[in-house]
Formats: structure tokens, C-alpha cells, sequence
């Protein structure tokens, strides 16, 4: 069994007030919560870190597949691009509104000198 004393108890001054004892608990709080935050910000970027490694693996196989196909003839890379750009404007125009004009405010705002 833990027994935490609370902050104000390890202040030995005896001049301190209630409220000063309250403040004192309310700051340790406040840091145990931040350090709680910086813990899971830092899981946060391992997992995006471990996701853009798999990512960037994934679309080294790919790539190898692709050369290695269009090496044997079985794949034209003009043609493999082309419908590959075709799907992806196909997703951007299932894109909602919402997020389009969301993201041409952000071009227009770093066209403009990123005020």
C-alpha cells in the first residue's frame, strides 16, 4: 500500500496558508499531468515513427515489383502511371467539400507568404 503525502505536507514552513497549500497541490497536479501528456506524446511519435518505416518499406517492395515486372514486359510503366494517377484523382474527387476548401485556404495562405 502507497501512502502519497500531499504536497503541501512537504513544505515545512509553518507560515504557509490554506491557500497556498491549495496552489501548491493544484501545481503538482498540473505537473503530473503534463508528464502524463509528454509520455504519450512520445509514444505518439514512436508509433509514427514505426508507421512511416513500414510505409517507406512497403513502397520500396512495390517500386521493386513494378521494375521487375516492366524488366520481364508483363507491365508498361507509362500505362501503370497513368491509371495510378487516375485513381488518385478519383479519391481526391471523393474528397468532401469541407476538407477541399480547407486545404486550398492552407495553399492560399503559404502562396501568399504564410500569414
Amino acid at each position: 500500500m502507497l501512502i502519497v503525502r500531499p504536497p503541501s505536507m512537504r513544505v515545512e514552513c509553518q507560515d504557509t496558508t490554506p491557500n497556498e497549500e491549495h496552489l501548491l497541490e493544484r501545481l503538482t497536479i498540473l505537473e503530473n499531468t503534463l508528464a502524463r501528456l509528454a509520455e504519450r506524446l512520445e509514444q505518439s511519435l514512436k508509433l509514427l515513427l514505426r508507421q512511416s518505416e513500414t510505409a517507406y518499406a512497403n513502397h520500396a517492395l512495390v517500386k521493386s515489383l513494378i521494375e521487375i515486372l516492366n524488366e520481364c514486359g508483363v507491365v508498361d510503366n507509362h500505362n501503370l502511371e497513368s491509371k495510378w494517377r487516375a485513381e488518385c484523382d478519383k479519391l481526391h474527387d471523393d474528397e468532401p467539400e469541407s476538407a477541399r476548401a480547407k486545404k486550398s485556404r492552407k495553399v492560399n495562405r503559404k502562396a501568399a507568404g504564410g500569414r
